[in-house]
C-alpha cells in the first residue's frame, strides 16, 4: 500500500493535563487499556492505512515516550527511507518555556521539506478514533478545500473538545473554545490534512507574526480566507484529558464500547511476559488483565496491566492498576487508579467514587 500522506503526532496541545499521571510522562505515554500506551492508537491507525513516515512533535517528559516507541519496530517504521522520527519541543533561548506547536514546526522545517509526501495528516494522541486518513485525504481532493478539518458527533460533555461550526456544503465557519456539550451539533477531532506546501507557508506566515499555536495562528484565520472545509467522520472516539475522563474511557472498555474493538490488531512495544497465573481462591469478574500478573484475591470490574500481584484476602474493585503494583493480603482497592508498581500494604484501604477516583502516584507505598 501507497500513501501521500505525511503522519504527524502533534503533542504540543496536550500540556499540563492531568498531572496525577503525567507528572513524569507525556501524555502520549500514558497507558491505557491494559498493555497500551495511548499513542499506540494514533501510530496504529497510521501505519495500517500505508503512512510509512510519521514524526511525533514532543512538548515535555518525553523520555518514557521514547522509551517506548524505539526505533518504531513495532510499527513497522524502523526503515532508512521515511519511517519514525522523534522531535524534541521548542524552547525560548533560557530553555525554560515552551513556544508551541507552530515554533515546533517551523524548528523541524527541514523534515516536511525532505519528505516525498505531497500533504500532511496532523492530530495528536490523546483524542482515540479510527479515521479514515486515506478516504479524508480523497474527500479533501474532491471537494478542492485548502485545509480539511475531521469532525464527529460526541453524546457527552467534554471539557478538552471544541464545538465545530459548519455551513452550506460543510464549510467550516467557525470552531469554538474548549467545552464541548452535547447541545453542540458537532465536535472536532483535532485531526487535519492540507497540502504540505500550504502547510509550510502557513506555518512561515504564522511564525513571521509571532503566533506560536496552530488553531489560533493558523486555522482560525484561514476559515474566511481559504475553503476550509469539514470531513464527517462517523466512528467512536475516546477522548483522555482530566483523571474522571481517563478513569470512564477506560471502565467502557470492561463494557467492550470502547474503541480498542474496532481495530483489528493493536501494535505495541512487545513485552514478553508469562501468562497471567489464577491461584486458588481468587476470584474474577468483568476484568481486564494483562499477562504476567499474579491472583490469588479478588478483581471485580478492574483493569490490571502487566504484572500486578493481587494477594489473598485482597480485593479489586473498580479500579484501575498499572503494571508491577502490588496488592497485599487483605488490603482493599476500590475506585481508584494506582500507577506504577505502587504498594498497598497487608490490610490497607484506598476508596474512591466514581465521580472522583483516588490516583496514587507511581512508586508509592500505601
Amino acid at each position: 500500500m501507497t500513501n501521500d500522506l505525511l503522519g504527524i503526532i502533534n503533542l504540543g496541545t496536550e500540556e499540563g493535563l492531568f498531572p496525577e499521571l503525567t507528572g513524569h510522562r507525556n501524555l502520549a505515554a500514558v497507558p491505557f487499556s491494559g498493555r497500551y500506551r495511548l499513542i499506540d492508537f494514533t501510530l496504529t491507525n497510521m501505519i495500517t492505512q500505508g503512512i510509512d513516515q510519521v514524526g511525533i512533535f514532543t512538548l515535555d517528559k518525553y523520555r518514557s515516550l521514547m522509551d517506548h516507541v524505539g526505533s518504531g519496530k513495532e510499527w513497522d517504521l524502523d526503515r532508512s527511507q521515511g519511517g519514525l522520527h522523534i522531535f524534541p519541543p521548542a524552547l525560548k533561548p533560557d530553555g525554560e518555556a515552551y513556544l508551541g506547536d507552530l515554533a515546533n514546526f517551523s524548528m523541524h522545517r527541514e523534515h516536511f521539506v525532505r519528505s516525498k509526501q505531497a500533504y500532511v495528516v496532523i492530530t495528536g494522541s490523546n483524542v482515540l478514533t479510527t479515521i479514515d486518513y486515506q478516504n479524508m485525504l480523497e474527500h479533501h481532493k474532491s471537494m478542492g478545500a485548502d485545509i480539511t478539518l475531521a469532525y464527529t458527533e460526541h453524546e457527552q460533555k467534554c471539557g478538552y473538545c471544541r464545538p465545530i461550526r459548519l455551513g452550506e456544503n460543510d464549510r467550516v465557519v467557525g470552531i469554538g473554545e474548549r467545552g464541548f456539550s452535547p447541545d453542540d451539533e458537532h465536535a472536532y477531532t483535532e485531526t487535519i490534512v492540507m497540502s504540505k506546501n500550504l502547510f509550510l507557508r502557513l506555518v512561515d506566515e504564522a511564525t513571521s507574526k509571532g503566533e506560536y499555536d496552530l488553531l489560533d495562528g493558523v486555522i482560525l484565520p484561514q476559515l474566511h480566507r481559504l475553503h476550509v472545509h469539514g470531513y464527517h467522520y462517523t466512528g467512536k472516539m475516546q477522548v483522555i484529558h482530566s483523571v474522571l475522563s481517563y478513569y470512564n474511557e477506560s471502565m467502557r472498555l470492561l463494557r467492550q464500547e470502547g474503541i480498542i474493538y474496532d481495530f483489528p490488531h493493536i501494535y505495541t512495544k512487545i513485552k514478553h511476559e508469562p501468562p497471567t497465573r489464577y491461584l486458588k481462591g481468587s476470584k474474577v469478574n468483568e476484568a481486564l488483565v494483562a499477562n504476567g500478573c499474579k491472583i490469588s484475591g479478588e478483581v471485580q470490574n478492574s483493569i490490571l496491566f502487566r504484572g500486578v500481584v493481587i494477594s489473598e484476602h485482597a480485593r479489586v474493585k473498580n479500579s484501575i492498576i498499572l503494571s508491577k503494583s502490588i496488592i497485599e493480603e487483605g488490603a482493599v482497592v476500590e475506585n481508584a487508579i494506582l500507577d506504577k508498581e505502587v504498594v498497598v500494604k497487608r490490610g490497607q484501604v484506598i476508596r474512591g467514587t466514581v465521580d472522583e477516583p483516588i490516583v496514587i502516584r507511581k512508586r508509592t507505598t500505601v
